[in-house]
This record gives structure tokens, C-alpha cells and sequence, in this order.
């Protein structure tokens, strides 16, 4: 990782300020909707448990926690994230559900949790946690938070390993992606910053391989849509 890209990801909460306008717009429209489908795959793999209670890190607007709660087994979710405009935008979207009982969204740091040792059944992170800065000091967080039998899903994009499906995936996102993002966002170079982040990070084994050192069993990875993402699961014994 070059230094130019890690003083960034230390200060992406100010992109993040700055995109939170046109965030969830530009989200549907990149992604061709198939970030809805990802994220189900969250209520997918919940714990076998009743009144579980959440905490979403890198929680952006909300989406997580607003489809979490569509489980009868979800209780409570927390979500904070370091970018206030996304956490204001979140709240507005969280009273226009009339999910507030259930949803509490805070600014907070995913890398320095505040949540107490073993207080939440699960922690969940959507295509955040590239762009922290000590990915794995979150990591140690995160198993230190979780109760006993607590699971930690974690959504991050991948690079696909068809040659053909990369060839086409990559050609889009490393041109069309970051030209009609940063268009339409009206930011100079804020889906440039984000490709970056995605190609420079650690994914697959690598990634679960972190997690077996922050403590968590079974950990282990499925690859959604070619591998363009893949959801990292494990758990606290």
C-alpha cells in the first residue's frame, strides 16, 4: 500500500462527507441493484438465536441495519460510522421506515469500539472495512465485543477469477465506474480513491486468515456474483 493510499483511508470519513449526497443514487445505479442481493445474504446467515443484538461498523446510510431488522430474530442494531453526512442521511431513512425503536445509528470509529467486551451477538461490516486503516486492529475489536457463539459477517468486494468476467469487470471498474462516479458525484476523484482501495486490499484467504489470528473459528468466505464480492464469516467459541 503506498503511503499516499493509507493517509487517505485515515481521513476517508471526510469523502465520505463529501459523496453522502449521491451515495445511495450512485450505489443502486454502479451496482446495477445487485448490492440489495449482497446484503441479504447478512439475514441469510444470522446465528440460530432469538433477540440477537447487532452492531453495523462502517454503516454509511443505513442500508445494513434497515435490512437487518426485516429478521423477527434481529433485536436491536447499533450503527456507527466516522462520517457524519452519512449518518444524518441514515437517520432520516431509519424515521421513514419507523424503525427507530429498533435502529440506532451514532458516529463512531470501527478500528476503536466503544461497545463493551462481549455485549452484541453479532457485528456486521459492508464494504468498509478496506477502508480502515488497521483493518486488522478492527478485527481484534470485533472478536473482543462479541459474546460467546457471536458472528462476524463481513462484506467486501473481490477480483474475479474467470479470466473473462475479470477482464469485462475490471475494464468497468477501473474506467467506466470512477468517470461516471466521480461525475455524478460532482467530486474529483472520490470513485477513483474507492477503486484503489479494492485492488489494494487483501481478499479470500488472506483476508480469512486475519480473521483466524484475531481469534475467530471457522472462518471462512463465500464468493457472491463471480467473485465481484465475497462475504466473510466467522465465529466467537
Amino acid at each position: 500500500m503506498t503511503s499516499a493510499l493509507q493517509g487517505r483511508k485515515k481521513e476517508s470519513w471526510k469523502l465520505f462527507d463529501e459523496i453522502a449526497g449521491t451515495y445511495d443514487l450512485l450505489n443502486k445505479l454502479l451496482s446495477c441493484g445487485v448490492d440489495i442481493y449482497w446484503r441479504r445474504k447478512f439475514i441469510q446467515n444470522l446465528p440460530i438465536k432469538q433477540n440477537l443484538l447487532a452492531l453495523d461498523l462502517a454503516t454509511g446510510t443505513g442500508d445494513v441495519p434497515l435490512v437487518l431488522v426485516k429478521s423477527k430474530r434481529i433485536s436491536k442494531v447499533t450503527g456507527i460510522d466516522l462520517s457524519r453526512g452519512m449518518v444524518e442521511i441514515g437517520k432520516k431513512k431509519v424515521v421513514k421506515a419507523n424503525k427507530q425503536d429498533q435502529i440506532t445509528l451514532e458516529i463512531g470509529d470501527g478500528c476503536n469500539l466503544e461497545a463493551a467486551d462481549e455485549s452484541v451477538d453479532i457485528v456486521t461490516i459492508s464494504f468498509g472495512i478496506r477502508n480502515f486503516p488497521d483493518p486488522q486492529r478492527s478485527l481484534r475489536e470485533i472478536y473482543r465485543v462479541l459474546k460467546p457463539g457471536g458472528r462476524v459477517m463481513i462484506m467486501e468486494f473481490g477480483v474475479p477469477k474467470s479470466k473473462i468476467v475479470n477482464a469485462v469487470y475490471m475494464f468497468y471498474f477501473r474506467h467506466l465506474l470512477p468517470f461516471v462516479g466521480n461525475l455524478l458525484s460532482n467530486h474529483s476523484d472520490a470513485y477513483t480513491y474507492l477503486n484503489e482501495t479494492v485492488e489494494d486490499f487483501a481478499y479470500g484467504a488472506v483476508f480469512t486468515s486475519w480473521m483466524k489470528e484475531a481469534g475467530f473459528k471457522n472462518a471462512t468466505f463465500q464468493e457472491l456474483t463471480f467473485g465481484i464480492s465475497n462475504l466473510y464469516i466467522g465465529d466467537k467459541k
